[in-house]
């Protein structure tokens, strides 16, 4: 069973995160870092780190799948909204729900693309854009790095 503050630490990245349909060459068809997000990743979030989210990018839409330890899985989807002109760049994740019973504030925060990393920091429910990529308090006040998942592995056709 869940308690409390995990309850609202999952709930809080379902408003961040998304999961859609990543489409072969949709960067080419977006400019900028939106075309460099397009796709799948993957994070580890939480306090034990025990937490797999996958976001997932089509165009702006943005959908999340979130599964914990114990085996639940939630999805959620919403917007992703960027301004490059920034330092550090801002995001702000809008209008996420979690199916048609579950919608949640707007967060604001800022993010980076290194090599093959999404690395990002939010201000929380309701919160301040963090100024930078400092850890803060609450459950969203944490730098999160996204990695595209490795492609599944072929088994060795040699092997019994």
């Amino acid at each position: 069973m869940m308690t409390r503050i995990g309850t609202k630490w999952l709930a809080a990245w379902l408003l961040i995160l998304g999961s859609s349909w990543g489409l072969a060459g949709e960067e080419l068809s977006h400019p900028g870092d939106i075309g460099r997000l397009q796709g799948k990743w993957e994070a580890c979030v939480g306090p034990a780190r025990d937490i797999r989210v996958t976001l997932d990018v089509s165009g702006k839409r943005v959908g999340v799948v979130i599964q914990t330890a114990q085996g639940l899985k939630i999805q959620a989807k919403g917007e992703i909204r960027i301004d490059e002109s920034t330092s550090p760049r801002n995001v702000d994740w809008v209008g996420f729900a979690a199916g048609d019973f579950q919608s949640f504030p707007d967060v604001q925060g800022v993010y980076k693309i290194e090599n093959d990393a999404f690395v990002m920091c939010n201000g929380g429910f309701n919160g301040a854009r963090p100024a930078d990529f400092t850890p803060g308090d609450g459950p969203l006040a944490d730098v999160v790095t996204f990695r595209r998942p490795e492609p599944p592995k072929v088994a060795d056709a040699g092997k019994p």
